[in-house]
């Protein structure tokens, strides 16, 4: 990789979620598909990790426990997440898809901006059938039990 690919923090940059100054400890880049261009994100390093880390976890967890239709309209419609997702910290440009790699300064680290736990292609779109298909039958039920309750005994 060559050394002029990657940039430095501005001056006063600071992250948008946690108000720290942004260094080089902290400073954080992302690739975007299919630019392939690298932008600074507007996130500190501690920041777009949790997010790497957790935005998979916590989608399953909502899929779960939502008892919001709305939620679990969203939910369901989005799909499973595989990247690296925040409008703010890296938004992605007009025919852009997604964040596909993540570069680290503090220790000259790419990293690839699948979420853990995620799964891609077939395997997804599996899974994404599953959900569907239980919150379908879950959707079902309910109505059900709503037609019985109305129901004159």
């Amino acid at each position: 990789m060559a050394d002029d690919v990657h940039g430095t923090p501005a001056e006063g940059m600071e992250c948008l979620a946690m108000f720290e100054p942004i260094d080089g400890s902290n400073y954080v880049e992302y690739q975007a598909a299919p630019s392939g261009k690298w932008r600074p994100c507007l996130y500190g390093a501690e920041m777009i990790e949790g997010l790497r880390t957790s935005q998979y976890k916590n989608y399953m967890e909502r899929i779960q426990k939502s008892d919001c239709k709305a939620e679990m309209k969203r939910l369901m419609e989005s799909g499973p997440p595989v990247w690296v997702t925040d409008k703010h910290a890296c938004p992605l440009a007009e025919g852009e898809t997604h964040v596909c790699k993540l570069w680290f300064m503090a220790d000259n680290r790419e990293v690839s901006a699948m979420l853990e736990g995620a799964c891609d292609g077939e395997e997804r779109q599996k899974l994404w059938d599953e959900l569907k298909s239980v919150h379908a039958a879950s959707e079902e039920a309910d109505a059900n039990e709503k037609e019985a309750a109305a129901a004159p005994a």
